[in-house]
C-alpha cells in the first residue's frame, strides 16, 4: 500500500515540476525545514487547484484623470475609522484601490485620507475624480513613515486603518477587523490576509525568529487552506493593511522615526502595542490583494528597499530582550505562527464541526472549546468527516480555533499529528464511534494526554431501551457498545460523563477506570430574567433533535398518550422544535394544535423559551444529563419531565416537576395531570422559573465546570495510568 501511495505522489509531482518551483523548494527547506516543505509539496499535489482568485480589477495606465470613471466615497461627519492611504505617485494603483473601497461597500462609518507624499503625477488631480476624499499633502517628499505619521494627525476616527495604495480590498476588509476590535478590548491592532492577484497567499501574519529575521507565514500557498484562516495572535502584521486604536497609536507615538524612511516600522509597532498591554491579531476574513513591490521594488540592495536590511538590525537591537524571550527558532513554525510558546495546546476530535443550534452534543463541544480558549489554551479541532461546514467552521475560526478540514487533512491527518505531536499537550476525544478510530494512535505513537468524553453511556441507554421494548437487537447493541466504551475508557488517561449515575455505573463494572462526572454544559453568559408574568405566556414546548431515537419516542408517546388528555382540559398549543424530524413527526404539524418547526435558530429558540409557559421532556429511556432539560433551566422555563429526563442533575426538584412512572398504563394520565395543574398555577411557575436559572448558574457555568476538571490539566498522570493493556477490551 505504501509503495502505491508513494508512486502516486511521484507521478503527480512530476507533472507539476518547473524551474520556479525548484527554486521555491530550496527556499522553503531553508526557512521551514523538511517537515514544512513536505507539507507544502503534498498540498501542491493534492490541493493545488484550491487557490481562490479574488475579483481583482486590472490596473491600467491613465494619460489623464478624466479617463477615470468618477468615484464617490460616502459622506461621513463622525467616522468610526479613518482609512489612511500613503501615496507617492502611482496614480493608477491609487485609483483602483479607492475604487475597490467603493465597490466593497463595507458598512463601517469611515473617512478616507489620502496622504500624498508630494506626488508629481496625476495623483495631484485625484479630487477631480473622487468625491469626499480628504487629502493631506506634504510640501516635500518625507518618505513613507513620516507621511503616515503626518496624515494620522488629521484623522478623527476611533480607529486608524493604514492601507497601501498598491492594494485592492475585498468585501468585509474593514468590517471584519472592526468587529474583532469592538468585541475584544484586549486587541490593540489587527491585520488582513494579504493575497497576490492570482489568489496565492502573500501573508497570513508574520513571524519574527529568535535571530531577528522575519518570515511572511504561508507565502505562496493556497490562501483558502485551513491553517491560514483562523484568528490568531502574531508577531507582526504587514503595514499594507493594518488597523489600530487611535488612542493607542498616540500612546505609543505612532511609527518610530528611527525606521524612516520605511521598513520594519510595522513590526516595531506590533512590539510597542504588546508592550502597552494589547494583543496583535490576524483577521483572515479581511482579505486584501497586494501588488507587492510596486512602490519600492523587490531588490533589497538598492533604493528605499535597502533600508529593509538595515532596519531589521535596528529592530533586533531595540527589541532584543523581547525577541529572545518570546520568539522561537526557525524550525518551530507550529508555535511561532500563533505565538503559542508557553501555552498548552489541546486537540479536539469529534464527528464534525459543532453545530450548537442543531444538536445537544455539538453544543457541549462548542461550549467546552470556548471554555478552554477562555483558560488560555490554543485549541485545534478535527472533524472526522473533514468537511468545512458553514457557518459553523468559520464561527470556530473566528473564535481562534484552527479547524483541520479538506482533502489534504483527510489523507494526511496522522502525518500532521506525527509532525506536531511534540507541541500538543492534550487530546479531547468525543463519542465512542469516533474516538475508537483515533485512540490507539494517540496511546501508541504520542505522549499526548487523552481525555475521553462519552457524552452518554451508549450501552446503558440501549439496555434501558431493551427493557422497554424487549427488542433483541437493542440487547445486542448494548453489548457491542459496552465492549467499545470500556476499551476507550481503559485506554484514556481519564474519562468524563455528564452524570454521577454514569460514573458510578462505570466504576461498578471496573473500579480501576479513572472516570469523573462532568456536566455536558458550560455557559459563559446567562440571559436576564425572562418575562415572569406567566399569564401572558401561551403553549407547551418540546425542543430536541430527532436524529436521537429517545427524542422521537418521547414526542410520539406524548402526542399519543398525553397531549389528547391535556387538550380535553385546556386548548393549548404544543410546539415541537427540533432538527431532522422524521416523516412521522412532520405529519403531526397542523393537527390538533400541534406546530412542528424543523429547525429554529438560537434567536428563535430563545423567543420560544420566553413565550411558552411550560417545557415538556417526556423521555422514557436514555442515559446521562439531557441537554434539553439543561437548556430549559438556563432559559428559566418550568419543566415537566421524567426520572430519565431529570437524571444526573442535582437539586432539580426545586426547578422541575418529575412524573415518576412513565412505563405503566397510567403514565400518560399522570403526566397530563401534572402539566394541566402546573399550567394554571402562575405563582408556582414564576417561582420555578427563578429557581431554574439559579440552578443553571450554580451547576452549568464555565467557572463551575473548570473548577471540577482543572486539576486534570495541571498535573501529570502517574506513569502507566491509562496505558494500553493488550488484555483489556
Amino acid at each position: 500500500m505504501k509503495i502505491v501511495h508513494y508512486a502516486d505522489i511521484l507521478l503527480k509531482s512530476m507533472k507539476k515540476i518547473n524551474l520556479s518551483r525548484i527554486k521555491n523548494l530550496f527556499r522553503y527547506l531553508k526557512k521551514e525545514g523538511v517537515q514544512g516543505t513536505k507539507k507544502r509539496l503534498l498540498e501542491c499535489i493534492y490541493d493545488g487547484a484550491g487557490n481562490r482568485m479574488p475579483p481583482v480589477a486590472k490596473v491600467r495606465t491613465f494619460q489623464s484623470a478624466w479617463e477615470c470613471e468618477r468615484l464617490e466615497l460616502a459622506v461621513c461627519n463622525k467616522p468610526k475609522v479613518s482609512v489612511i492611504l500613503p501615496v507617492y505617485n502611482e496614480f493608477a494603483f491609487t485609483y483602483q484601490c479607492l475604487a475597490s473601497i467603493v465597490h466593497a461597500a463595507d458598512k463601517a462609518e469611515m473617512e478616507v485620507i489620502l496622504a500624498d507624499d508630494h506626488s508629481t503625477d496625476l495623483t495631484r488631480q485625484i479630487c477631480s475624480v473622487v468625491s469626499n476624499l480628504k487629502v493631506v499633502r506634504s510640501e516635500h517628499n518625507v518618505g513613507f513613515l513620516r507621511n503616515c505619521n503626518q496624515a494620522a494627525e488629521h484623522a478623527s476616527g476611533e480607529y486608524l486603518f493604514f492601507l497601501n495604495n498598491d492594494t485592492q480590498v475585498q468585501k468585509g476588509w474593514l468590517d471584519t477587523q472592526l468587529r474583532l476590535m469592538e468585541e475584544d478590548p484586549s486587541i490593540g491592532m489587527t491585520g488582513a490576509k494579504l493575497v497576490y492577484a492570482d489568489g496565492r497567499l502573500q501573508e497570513a501574519g508574520g513571524i519574527i525568529w529568535k535571530d531577528g529575521s522575519a518570515w511572511n507565514y504561508g507565502n505562496g500557498q493556497d490562501s483558502s487552506a485551513p491553517e491560514y484562516n483562523y484568528v490568531k495572535d502574531v508577531d507582526y502584521l504587514s503595514g499594507a493593511a493594518i488597523m489600530i486604536r487611535a488612542g493607542l497609536w498616540r500612546q505609543v507615538g505612532g511609527f518610530d522615526v528611527r525606521f524612516a524612511p520605511a521598513y520594519c516600522e510595522d513590526s516595531d509597532l506590533a512590539f510597542a502595542v504588546r508592550k502597552a498591554g494589547y494583543r496583535v491579531v490576524y483577521q483572515p476574513q479581511s482579505v486584501v490583494v497586494h501588488y507587492e513591490g510596486v512602490s519600492n521594488g523587490k531588490d533589497v540592495h538598492t533604493g528605499i528597499k535597502k533600508y529593509q536590511l538595515e532596519n531589521t538590525k535596528k529592530l533586533y537591537e531595540k527589541w532584543k530582550h523581547e525577541i529572545q524571550r518570546a520568539c522561537m527558532s526557525g524550525n518551530n513554525v507550529f508555535q511561532s505562527r500563533e505565538r503559542s510558546k508557553g501555552k498548552k495546546v489541546i486537540l479536539f476530535v469529534d464527528h464534525y464541526v459543532p453545530m450548537p443550534d442543531r444538536d445537544a452534543g455539538s453544543r457541549t463541544v462548542y461550549q467546552y472549546v470556548r471554555m478552554f480558549l477562555n483558560q488560555g489554551f490554543q485549541v485545534k479541532f478535527v472533524g472526522d468527516n473533514y468537511h468545512k461546514s458553514e457557518p459553523y467552521t468559520q464561527r470556530m475560526q473566528q473564535m481562534g480555533v484552527e479547524v483541520l478540514y479538506g482533502a489534504y487533512y483527510q489523507k494526511h491527518f496522522f502525518t500532521w499529528l506525527e509532525e506536531n505531536k511534540q507541541w500538543i499537550d492534550f487530546a479531547f476525544l468525543n463519542r465512542p464511534h469516533i474516538s475508537i478510530k483515533y485512540i490507539d494512535y494517540f496511546r501508541e505513537k504520542t505522549d499526548i494526554k487523552i481525555i475521553y468524553y462519552g457524552h452518554d453511556l451508549h450501552f446503558l441507554r440501549n439496555r434501558r431501551e431493551y427493557a422497554l421494548t424487549k427488542d433483541p437487537k437493542k440487547e445486542k447493541e448494548a453489548k457491542e457498545w459496552e465492549e467499545q466504551e470500556f476499551y476507550l475508557m481503559r485506554h484514556a488517561h481519564i474519562s468524563y460523563y455528564p452524570s454521577q449515575i454514569e460514573a458510578d455505573e462505570v466504576q461498578k463494572i471496573d473500579p480501576a477506570i479513572r472516570v469523573k462526572a462532568v456536566t455536558a454544559y458550560a455557559f459563559d453568559t446567562f440571559p436576564k430574567n425572562q418575562q415572569n408574568d406567566f399569564a401572558k405566556r401561551e403553549g407547551i414546548l418540546f425542543v430536541g433533535g430527532f436524529a436521537h431515537d429517545p427524542n422521537q419516542d418521547a414526542v410520539l408517546w406524548f402526542v399519543k398518550e398525553v397531549y389528547p388528555l391535556i387538550r380535553k382540559e385546556r386548548q393549548v398549543a404544543f410546539m415541537i422544535a427540533g432538527s431532522y424530524p422524521t416523516s412521522e413527526i412532520e405529519k403531526l404539524d397542523g393537527k390538533n394544535g400541534i406546530i412542528v418547526k424543523a429547525f429554529a435558530s438560537e434567536e428563535e429558540l430563545a423567543s420560544l423559551y420566553a413565550s411558552c409557559r411550560i417545557a415538556v421532556v417526556p423521555l422514557r429511556y436514555g442515559a446521562g444529563v439531557k441537554g434539553k432539560v439543561v437548556e430549559a433551566l438556563y432559559h428559566g422555563i418550568p419543566v415537566v419531565t421524567t426520572p430519565i429526563g431529570a437524571e444526573g442533575i442535582g437539586e432539580i426538584r426545586t426547578a422541575a416537576c418529575i412524573v415518576e412512572e412513565v412505563q405503566s398504563q397510567a403514565a400518560g394520565k399522570a403526566f397530563a395531570a401534572q402539566v394541566v395543574s402546573l399550567y394554571d398555577d402562575t405563582v408556582r411557575l414564576r417561582e420555578m422559573s427563578i429557581a431554574s436559572q439559579e440552578l443553571a448558574r450554580k451547576q452549568f457555568s464555565m467557572d463551575a465546570v473548570w473548577e471540577k476538571i482543572k486539576e486534570d490539566f495541571e498535573k501529570t498522570f502517574p506513569e502507566g495510568e491509562g496505558k494500553k493493556d493488550e488484555n483489556v477490551g
